[in-house]
């Protein structure tokens, strides 16, 4: 406890309990923002504080790309602010300097105390809200932006000390390291939803199964697929196709592709454990095309979470991908290796292929052999990986 000249008493340093929860109401941030509201109040408590801010500003205009304050001020608070407070605060100059950026400071270490209560910033503004001791830092400058922590307390209070000083320094590579989690997270949220629009306009549903074969997320395209229910359907969080052979090969494709053993060493992983099939649809419209892979890289260690295998489905009435004719055209193959190659990459077994050429499953052995060689490929997945990557 420490005891002002005005014999206030407050806690100077936050508590071991506070710490905790603070901790982990801000690295709950990173994923759910809604937790941010949560750490300016336990920093405002536990600092004595009337108002915590924490903002993240466009140093070219000025303007708040985003803001949280414990208090809920008026709209007016925060145009006031930012269109012309900001520019006149005595603090934020020496907080943006290089040397400064990550160093908690108060108003005390900028000017004397009688000096700051003549501005302009503290007699039409702070003085206006019942603020007059402050403490904050600039903890975060990089590309143009500016994030921010202030901390506020009333005249009826006692100025941040010395230990508060040292608390807040001793939280901001925290709040530095959430900004960046977070940023990160927005990254890869962003770039989530680029491919899934990619996948949107040329016609492919992209399904993320966990490793019971269950589907944990998808793209719009495929919940389009899925609506139609005219050959692909969802039962129980499972994706199943309507035909029985149809339904029994994707099974073995799903159930050999989420089970795959990749954790311990993902640069081992058999990657014949991927696939494609067929699936026809009931109305006898072209049928859609999957192709089934394990997803490399998942941890144990976020089981809840975990992507197993993924499933991306094309519905050729809505994308005009090259066919496996056009892909291979270079490569000098033979007309048998072709149509070979077409049906393998279509999902067709060596014995299914032979009973529709009316030839032996030894002579398509041989064909294989042959296209494998022209290609480069060394099994099925090559050749699967060739044609994809190319259509």
């Amino acid at each position: 406890m420490w005891q002002s000249s005005r014999g206030d008493t407050y806690m100077s340093q936050i508590t071991i309990d506070q710490q905790s929860r603070l901790l982990a109401h801000l690295y709950s941030g990173t994923i759910e923002y809604g937790r941010w509201a949560d750490v300016l109040r336990i920093l405002t408590t536990s600092y004595d504080a009337v108002n915590c801010s924490l903002a993240t500003v466009d140093m070219r205009t000025g303007k708040p790309i985003v803001q949280y304050t414990s208090q809920a001020f008026e709209q007016s608070w925060y145009e006031e602010y930012h269109n012309h407070y900001a520019k006149v605060s005595p603090l934020r100059p020496v907080l943006l300097k290089r040397e400064n950026i990550g160093r908690a400071m108060t108003i005390e270490q900028v000017m004397p105390p009688q000096e700051f209560e003549k501005t302009e910033f503290y007699c039409d503004f702070f003085k206006r809200y019942g603020i007059r001791y402050v403490m904050g830092s600039v903890f975060k400058l990089e590309q143009g932006r500016a994030a921010y922590i202030a901390l506020h307390r009333s005249p009826r209070t006692a100025p941040f000390d010395d230990k508060d000083i040292d608390a807040l320094q001793s939280f901001l590579p925290h709040l530095n390291l959430a900004f960046r989690i977070r940023s990160h997270c927005m990254g890869l949220s962003r770039y989530e939803d680029v491919s899934q629009q990619y996948l949107d306009s040329k016609g492919k549903g992209l399904l993320c199964l966990d490793r019971h074969g269950r589907v944990v997320s998808m793209n719009k395209e495929a919940e389009r697929i899925l609506r139609l229910n005219d050959g692909l359907t969802l039962t129980q969080g499972h994706l199943q196709a309507a035909d029985l052979g149809d339904n029994q090969r994707l099974q073995q494709l799903l159930s050999r592709s989420s089970q795959t053993d990749i954790v311990a060493n993902p640069s081992i992983v058999d990657s014949s454990a991927g696939g494609a099939i067929v699936v026809r649809r009931a109305d006898g419209r072209p049928p859609y095309s999957l192709w089934i892979f394990p997803v490399v890289g998942r941890s144990v260690h976020f089981e809840d979470n975990e992507i197993a295998a993924a499933v991306e489905v094309s519905d050729p009435l809505q994308s005009a991908l090259p066919t496996p004719e056009d892909v291979l055209a270079g490569y000098r193959l033979t007309k048998a290796e072709l149509r070979l190659a077409s049906a393998l990459v279509e999902g067709g077994q060596l014995k299914d292929i032979a009973l529709r050429f009316s030839v032996s499953v030894n002579t398509l052995k041989v064909q294989r052999r042959s296209l494998y060689r022209k290609i480069g490929a060394a099994r099925h997945f090559d050749l699967m990986r060739l044609v994809r990557r190319e259509a």
